[in-house]
């Protein structure tokens, strides 16, 4: 038997052992976690794409994420929301949501857009308009979940700036219950400013399987320091 597989060897050597064995094990279940993560990203994708290439259809309760949909009503455009803090080609400045009012009472925020931030923080873009009742076609999304603090998530004077993009936190501006998606409009919609276009998806497959050999290298690498190491003490 080769010398640093000696029984005497690793009794010698238990706490280094364990240490070796327990992190090994845990890089190796970790590269396995990153390639699951990447099957599970590549199926997302794949309904992403099947969902954006699919007509649109009426929205309604059973609409799923990123579903394209159409919906025929009425924009508020007196109670718009300026979404603070958003990036788009390295300038700084805002989403646009706006109430859209449809069907008995329904309403969702429209995503019309990105709009550059004023000369200062205290100078708001222009984002009125007028509009009579309208059909708008778009694709529904949920925004990314936040760690949200503070008091002033909203300010009070319309247009308010929002500090989240969550429905739920903005419809408390409201007297009305929204839906729980954001309908963000296509390219070339009526009363659309600046398009942003979806990136759901921020880590790829690939950036996992990346991953997944890191974690697998650094497992190689510290078997290979226990083995130095037994041999050394042996």
């Amino acid at each position: 038997m080769i010398k640093f597989l000696k029984t005497e060897n690793i009794k010698n050597n238990k706490a280094l052992t364990i240490f070796s064995v327990f992190f090994v094990l845990v890089f190796i279940s970790l590269g396995f976690w990153q390639i699951e993560r990447a099957s599970e990203k590549l199926n997302l994708i794949k309904n992403f794409e099947i969902q954006q290439s699919s007509q649109p259809q009426y929205i309604s309760e059973n609409s799923g994420k990123w579903s394209r949909v159409f919906v025929e009503g009425v924009y508020d455009s007196s109670k718009q929301v300026l979404i603070d803090n958003q990036i788009f080609n390295g300038r700084v400045g805002y989403k646009i949501y706006t109430p859209f009012y449809f069907g008995t009472d329904q309403q969702v925020f429209v995503d019309r857009g990105w709009v550059s931030q004023g000369k200062s923080r205290s100078e708001y873009p222009n984002i009125d308009f007028i509009s009579d009742k309208v059909r708008i076609v778009g694709s529904l999304y949920k925004p990314e979940q936040e760690v949200l603090a503070g008091d002033e998530l909203l300010t009070s004077n319309w247009p308010m700036v929002s500090q989240t993009k969550s429905p739920k936190v903005i419809e408390t501006a409201y007297e009305k219950k929204f839906f729980d998606m954001v309908l963000m409009l296509e390219p070339g919609s009526k009363f659309i400013a600046e398009f942003v276009p979806f990136n759901p998806f921020v880590i790829t497959p690939t950036k996992h399987y990346g991953y997944a050999l890191q974690w697998f290298t650094m497992s190689i690498v510290l078997a290979g320091m226990y083995v130095f190491a037994i041999t050394r003490t042996s």
